[in-house]
């Protein structure tokens, strides 16, 4: 965990131990903004409160954590917000989201800081889900750098979204396309 900001807003999950709970678990990722620790708001705490929080929690018994994606709002093309009905909007809301989530798991990119901007997003008749958005990523803490990453999203019976195929082209001059994850046919 790391403070999400100078002013000690938050704390953000940083990287995961290999083999212990949390990245064994699968649900929680890099880049997760921890929100409550059981009942209490930690969405504004500094680091050192978050600590003592989780070191005081009891431990024979699971701690409940609710994680954000730190996304916030997301802004999108003004010819987007014209074209998708309101089921569409969520749906591709969701996908731009669970992408971040397969992105940040996978860290082959480095840490993904932000959505800068939803360009695309389409629903086809097999309910299938295509977006494309720019996203801001740094590998050093220090610079960054911009990815057009294009996804596509199917809605799982239980609600959630499994994320089929997953590609992102570096602006700046890598003239290849990583495929994170890649739709089987």
């Amino acid at each position: 965990l790391e403070e999400r900001d100078e002013e000690g807003n938050g704390v953000v999950v940083k990287t995961l131990a290999d083999g212990g709970a949390a990245a064994d678990s699968g649900v929680i990722v890099p880049g997760d903004v921890l929100l409550k620790i059981g009942t209490k708001d930690v969405s504004t705490a500094g680091f050192d409160d978050v600590m003592d929080l989780l070191i005081s929690a009891p431990s024979d018994a699971p701690v409940s954590l609710t994680l954000g994606d730190g996304l916030g709002r997301m802004d999108i093309t003004p010819n987007l917000a014209k074209q998708l009905n309101p089921d569409e909007a969520i749906l591709a809301d969701s996908v731009v989201r669970a992408a971040v989530r397969e992105v940040r798991k996978n860290g082959t990119l480095g840490d993904l800081l932000k959505v800068e901007i939803v360009l695309g997003a389409g629903v086809r008749d097999d309910g299938r889900c295509l977006v494309r958005f720019f996203a801001i990523f740094s590998t050093d803490g220090a610079t960054s750098y911009s990815c057009n990453i294009a996804a596509t999203g199917k809605k799982n019976k239980n609600g959630t979204i499994k994320i089929v195929a997953l590609s992102c082209a570096k602006d700046e001059g890598w003239g290849q396309t990583i495929d994170l994850i890649s739709e089987k046919i």
